[in-house]
């Protein structure tokens, strides 16, 4: 009996991701940076992401990011059953208020559409300070280079 209901709810999911997925996929015509990016993970290649977020907006405010632009190198990436690759980096700054660890995370869609996350914490708790998401496109907000 318990197994029967395991085979349900594993086929239910197997329906739900599917149509989570699946549509992203098809209706997704695809992005000549994105494939060249994934291509480049691909065949193993290091890269350099160069990011100018004043030309990303914030999440779901239509507004401009800060005048901040930075280089970055990741050390693994992740492409995703529907396409999308992911990677993050951490760095330890020290500002003039106080030491803090800055997290960035990036997942980057095959339409070229680019998720950014920034959060800052606390050095001594890990207290999440600032959490602020971006929205980019590859050639409008961040760069890369291999």
């Amino acid at each position: 009996h318990l197994s029967n209901d395991l085979r349900s709810c594993a086929a239910a999911l197997a329906i739900v991701a599917s149509f989570w997925t699946h549509p992203a996929i098809a209706d997704d015509p695809g992005n000549a940076d994105y494939a060249a990016l994934n291509k480049a993970i691909v065949d193993g290649k290091e890269f350099r992401m160069l990011v100018d977020l004043s030309a990303c907006q914030v999440r779901g405010t239509g507004v401009a990011g800060p005048p901040v632009k930075a280089s970055m190198r990741f050390d693994g990436y992740m492409i995703q059953p529907d396409g999308t690759i992911a990677f993050a980096t951490t760095h330890f700054t020290v500002r003039p208020d106080r030491a803090v660890k800055e997290f960035l995370s990036f997942r980057v869609h095959p339409n070229g559409r680019i998720e950014a996350r920034t959060m800052i914490l606390d050095a001594v708790n890990d207290a999440v300070l600032k959490d602020t998401a971006f929205d980019c496109e590859i050639g409008k907000g961040a760069t890369f280079h291999w």
